[in-house]
């Protein structure tokens, strides 16, 4: 009997030492690989919302929605926001930078496709089905926000940027469509081959349809 019980303690160490083991290896497997399927980016987040470890802004799509039905009689939202990445990077989304409050009003000069956004200058913004009329495709849309604001989160300079469309359909109606965003050092350009493109953030892309 005593036989017994020493040999089955035995047995248990033996199990828990293995237990420990395979936990610890666990462990460090969670830690060493990224989870698959959207668990490796903060809660609600989309892998294309998160830059690589190498980009000082992340640019993140709030309005529209993936997938989603965008709007009513071809009026509908977009709203953006930028943050960088570390506290070492609150430089390129700063005031010096030119990234500050600002309200772009359609009757200003300021106001327009081809334009950068004078509260965002390095934003660049592409809709798929942006008419010829306003430049195309790669025609840059960040002249068209109007509501530009900043606030710092959590010790991180943050904008929101929001763009309304004025004139129903002029961006189409009743049609898929694809919202490109990201950001670029300095000014952006009125006209962007995103190929061709250098951005410092994530490329944020969105496919919705923009509602009839």
């Amino acid at each position: 009997m005593n036989l017994f019980r020493k040999t089955n303690r035995s047995q248990v160490r033996r199990r828990s030492r293995a237990m420990l083991s395979l936990g610890a290896i666990g462990v460090v497997a969670a830690i060493g690989v990224p989870a698959i399927g959207g668990g490796a980016f903060a809660a609600g987040a989309s892998p294309r919302d998160c830059p690589d470890s190498t980009s000082p802004v992340r640019v993140s799509v709030l309005t529209p929605s993936e997938g989603g039905n965008a709007g009513a009689g071809g009026v509908f939202n977009v709203d953006v926001s930028l943050q960088p990445t570390s506290r070492g990077a609150n430089g390129t989304l700063s005031s010096a930078a030119g990234y500050k409050p600002f309200l772009n009003s359609p009757s200003a000069a300021t106001f327009g496709p081809g334009k950068p956004d004078l509260g965002a200058p390095g934003l660049v913004v592409l809709l798929s089905t942006t008419p010829a009329s306003a430049g195309g495709p790669n025609a840059n849309l960040a002249g068209l926000f109007q509501l530009n604001a900043v606030e710092n989160v959590g010790g991180l300079n943050t904008t929101f940027n929001d763009w309304q469309i004025g004139i129903p359909g002029l961006f189409g109606k009743d049609v898929d469509a694809t919202l490109t965003v990201f950001v670029v050092a300095g000014t952006a350009p009125g006209s962007v081959n995103i190929a061709n493109a250098d951005p410092i953030s994530n490329v944020a892309q969105v496919h919705f349809h923009e509602a009839a």
